[in-house]
């Protein structure tokens, strides 16, 4: 071998050593500096949630003190009502007198929670409250359920009539402990809660450049000033079955505990009931038409087939055959009182019933065996192809006899 070569080989490999061990440094400086740098990071943003949760934690404790203190004066107003009733003739006139003057300044009154309290009625309080608080609230126990997917159709809607705001009043519980809780409205709340939060996506990007009319008045959809309306507890029930203190509260036995959340469902349902009769609301959803049991029956089995064949479920409950509206399916299925005829004693022995059902209709509208006389509903309109082809394309045909 040529030593000159072996020599040059040599120079070639300590130099390519030497560039590799330059640059394993260099990556290795790197990564070391990306590291710094993602602990900074990370640093920051505990720090960050840290300061967050301490602001969250003083705002809601600040909102508990402002609470307690509410339902105290609440609680001194339902008194000094109670006191003033007693009086006759012109006593009774000076206390009305007194009583609108109260009226007069509850107008200018701060709910902790509600925000603006703008009147006072005997019977009820007006507040303007933001669509995010009523969010946050819970929906009275014997509401219909809340279904996200007519919210969402209620939100796709209300952009062709962003120019008249929001119309309507939200109707609101409170409780002899003064907790809250949505009695009407529950859809239009979520819907306000959609639109909301695409406001803030407008308000994020408005400096992207991408903007229409749309967008435009939904950004000035004013959803901090919602009219909402909260019933509160009758006089009969501040002290049943109870003792006065001696600053006046009742103290209440278990008895009369009892007794007290009884009249408040009762007057909830009642207020529930009144204010849904003029509405679409099922007669399985009316408080007291249907045990729970029934209902979570109805409600296990229907929204199983929403659920496995969502093709064929729509949110009108005017939709067209071969499509089921989930709540005509379940208002149908109450009033066939198979549970009661068949004794079912659970949700999946509705649905093996309605599988059975589907089976029937299945052999019903089998291909090929269906002549003019066959292709009729019940009603004796008759079956489209198209509705046909859809109902066999999902071996779903509910719909056809709906």
């Amino acid at each position: 071998e040529n030593p000159h070569f072996v020599e040059k080989q040599k120079e070639l490999e300590k130099e390519m050593e030497q560039r590799a061990l330059a640059k394993a440094e260099d990556r290795m400086r790197l990564e070391l500096q990306a590291m710094k740098e993602q602990w900074k990071r990370k640093e920051e943003e505990r720090t960050q949630n840290e300061s967050r949760e301490r602001e969250r934690k003083e705002k809601e404790r600040n909102r508990e003190l402002a609470f307690e203190k509410w339902k105290e004066n609440a609680a001194r107003e339902r008194r000094s009502e109670e006191q003033g009733s007693n009086v006759s003739g012109l006593e009774e006139k000076n206390a009305n007198n007194i009583m609108q003057q109260i009226s007069q300044e509850s107008t200018k009154r701060h709910h902790p929670i509600l925000g603006p309290q703008i009147a006072q009625l005997p019977y009820k309080r007006i507040h303007l409250t933001s669509a995010r608080t009523l969010a946050s609230l819970p929906v009275y126990e014997k509401q219909r359920a809340y279904r996200h997917e007519r919210a969402l159709v209620m939100a796709k809607d209300k952009k062709k009539t962003l120019w008249m705001g929001v119309p309507g009043v939200i109707s609101l519980m409170e409780d002899n402990d003064g907790r809250l809780s949505i009695l009407d409205g529950q859809h239009r709340v979520g819907m306000m809660s959609l639109l909301e939060e695409e406001q803030r996506n407008i308000m994020e990007n408005k400096d992207s450049g991408i903007a229409n009319s749309t967008n435009e008045e939904l950004a000035k959809l004013d959803l901090n000033n919602i009219l909402v309306e909260v019933f509160f507890p009758r006089k009969s029930l501040s002290s049943p079955s109870g003792n006065a203190d001696a600053d006046g509260s009742s103290v209440l036995s278990s008895g009369g505990r009892k007794q007290q959340a009884e009249q408040e469902n009762d007057r909830g349902a009642a207020i529930f009931t009144e204010i849904n009769k003029a509405e679409p609301i099922k007669l399985l959803d009316l408080p007291g038409v249907a045990t729970k049991r029934t209902r979570d029956i109805i409600d296990h089995a229907a929204s199983h087939y929403r659920d496995a064949f969502p093709a064929m479920f729509s949110a009108s409950q005017k939709c067209r055959a071969p499509h089921l509206n989930l709540d005509n399916l379940r208002e149908a299925l109450f009033a066939s009182e198979v549970i009661k005829r068949e004794k079912m004693g659970s949700g999946g022995e509705l649905v093996k019933w309605i599988a059975r059902k589907n089976e029937g209709l299945r052999k019903q509208y089998a291909e090929g065996e269906m002549d003019d006389a066959k292709s009729k509903l019940e009603n004796g309109k008759k079956v489209g192809q198209a509705t046909l082809k859809k109902a066999r394309k999902h071996d779903f045909y509910l719909g056809l006899e709906s």
